[in-house]
């Protein structure tokens, strides 16, 4: 089993190349090379025992820095090493130096158990851990807990062992190969899970980002949008909307190229990105059209907030255009009100942003939220001009 869940994550990493998903396939390889010398001896019965009981520390200590690898969390690679080290030393001692098997029992058993319960304490201070995320924790405390009871309660019941002879019939391995057969599974099930989960999430950012900004796309902003709204109309919280456009962005690709365009659009993403927040969200909702909902702001904070960007962008050179050059941008911006749709908020910063336009561009407009929402002539004259810039 061990095996196979080797090769498993040797396969995931061909494809996701992710170093944790490697050692995680070489700590299951090591696992599985430690059961077969349990079974099979090399030159000498002592020989085979020290390599099984190395393979199956460092299976674990591989276990441990792979598994909180994938949960960003810093792993403790120094204390489960010492614990390693400190088990493995003292197993030798009782091989070699004063044999006695209970003394080789305990010595791999404590060292295991410290391991597991080192990895779990890291584990529960992960952020944003998911249901699987917690089975395996759980797992991690369970397990670890029981490397300290099981040995002591299954020698006391079985025991004492004197020699090798007839082991592989005892309590003791008879509940040490079930307990890790289901250790390995559960935890090998639950990497196995999270990294699907992590593939699917990373999936639906890529299709909720725009690849040039780095902003959410139209489609991630909107459904951004209609979250933040459901839950401000709970908590009766303040939001607005700012809309953006880029003045005059159809000379700059005609004049210096697309490559050039692209620069201007990342550069104010960036300068975008500077002046938002946690609570906000940012997105390029068309061509040279980017968007910000405020959360917990008032129009005129809106207002504040679009001053600050259009400034800030006025003062930004672009990479790879003339260092002189400057580029301007127009905002629009409507506060929501209790009822609205997302549409007709688009709609009200939309008519602001024209307006912002159509009074000489590089300006902030504010829309007047005692006006009807519906306003075509004004954001069909808008949305022509859109599409000849």
């Amino acid at each position: 089993m061990s095996l196979i869940f080797a090769a498993t994550f040797f396969l995931l990493w061909q494809h996701r190349r992710q170093a944790y998903i490697a050692l995680l396939g070489v700590s299951f390889l090591a696992i599985g090379g430690g059961f077969f010398l349990h079974y099979f001896t090399l030159s000498s019965l002592p020989v085979s025992k020290l390599v099984a009981n190395f393979l199956f520390l460092a299976g674990g200590v591989g276990f441990a820095i792979g598994g909180l690898a994938r949960f960003e969390r810093r792993p403790p690679v120094l204390t489960t090493a010492l614990f390693a080290v400190v088990g493995f030393g003292a197993f030798i001692w009782f091989l070699f130096v004063q044999p006695d098997i209970i003394g080789r029992i305990y010595s791999l058993n404590f060292a295991f158990g410290a391991i597991t319960l080192t990895m779990a304490a890291e584990l529960r201070r992960a952020p944003r851990r998911n249901f699987v995320d917690n089975i395996l924790l759980g797992l991690l405390l369970v397990y670890g807990a029981s490397f300290f009871v099981r040995p002591v309660l299954v020698i006391w019941i079985d025991g004492p062992y004197e020699s090798y002879d007839n082991i592989h019939q005892s309590l003791y391995w008879i509940t040490l190969s079930f307990s890790a057969s289901l250790f390995l599974l559960i935890f090998a099930l639950s990497l196995i899970t999270a990294i699907a989960l992590d593939v699917m999430e990373e999936l639906r950012l890529e299709s909720h980002t725009d690849p040039l900004s780095g902003l959410l796309n139209r489609r991630g902003f909107e459904q951004g949008v209609a979250e933040t709204l459901r839950n401000s109309r709970r908590r009766r919280m303040a939001v607005t909307l700012v809309v953006c456009d880029l003045d005059h962005f159809k000379s700059v690709n005609d004049t210096y190229g697309h490559a050039a365009g692209d620069y201007v659009i990342m550069t104010f993403a960036n300068c975008m990105r500077d002046f938002t927040g946690s609570n906000q969200i940012a997105g390029r909702i068309g061509g040279e059209e980017f968007a910000v909902l405020l959360c917990g702001s008032d129009r005129n904070s809106g207002r504040l907030f679009a001053e600050g960007v259009r400034a800030g962008f006025g003062l930004l050179p672009v990479p790879h255009l003339p260092g002189d050059m400057r580029f301007s941008a127009s905002f629009g911006v409507a506060e929501w009100r209790d009822g609205e749709t997302v549409a007709e908020l688009f709609m009200r910063a939309d008519r602001a942003l024209y307006e912002a336009k159509k009074a000489g561009r590089d300006r902030v407009r504010v829309d007047n939220p005692l006006r009807s929402p519906a306003a075509p002539l004004a954001l069909s004259q808008h949305t022509a001009e859109t599409a000849g810039r």
